[in-house]
């Protein structure tokens, strides 16, 4: 394992703790908020809208940006080549879907882009003809078990990417088939049983 490697997964994992720590920090405050307005017996007629404000700007704040669920895609779609290289097609499926799940939430953070020249970027409609061809076909190919096709509609996917990337004015963004890993605890061998 390289140092880098090691650190990117190291990195990636303490990121994930820490995410998972801030969101679930959150949750005490609208339940006890919550829990203070139901023991108060009192009811509104209208939300108070000061206080709604206030939560929507601390939610603005929290949320990440598109580059923080692009690691995450960039991440799940590396693991993906090598689950799919080794033929572990359950666990190729799975980073598949990871991978999908994390697109669909960075364009949730930001549905539409701004080019270099201010021009609008309607990021669900790409990815609708990005999920009705190339990902469509890289998801049969793993249902089919067929690791010709899924190398070729895995490129197909890379090159989908690019484009995604070159329309939202960010061409030096180029995906390429990965050369390892970025996770070393998960065994991409079908076979493996285990810790050993």
């Amino acid at each position: 394992m390289t140092k880098p490697t090691a650190f990117r997964g190291t990195f990636l994992f303490a990121l994930g703790i820490f995410a998972g720590l801030f969101l679930s920090n959150l949750r005490p405050a609208f339940v006890s908020r919550a829990a203070a307005n139901a023991q108060d017996g009192t009811k509104k007629s209208a939300p108070d809208l000061a206080a709604m404000q206030a939560d929507i700007a601390h939610l603005k704040e929290v949320v990440p940006s598109q580059s923080h669920t692009m690691t995450d895609v960039g991440y799940q779609f590396a693991n993906l080549w090598f689950a799919g290289k080794q033929k572990n097609w359950p666990l190729a499926e799975f980073f598949l879907n990871e991978a999908r799940q994390h697109i669909v939430w960075t364009i949730h953070i930001r549905p539409i882009r701004r080019d270099n020249n201010g021009g609008a970027v309607d990021l669900p409609s790409i990815f609708e003809g990005v999920s009705n061809g190339p990902l469509k076909d890289l998801t049969q190919a793993i249902a089919a078990k067929d690791e010709t096709q899924f190398q070729t509609t895995y490129k197909q996917m890379l090159d989908a990417c690019f484009a995604c990337h070159q329309a939202s004015g960010k061409p030096y963004l180029r995906p390429i088939i990965p050369q390892a890993p970025p996770q070393t605890i998960i065994s991409f061998d079908p076979e493996s049983k285990g810790s050993k």
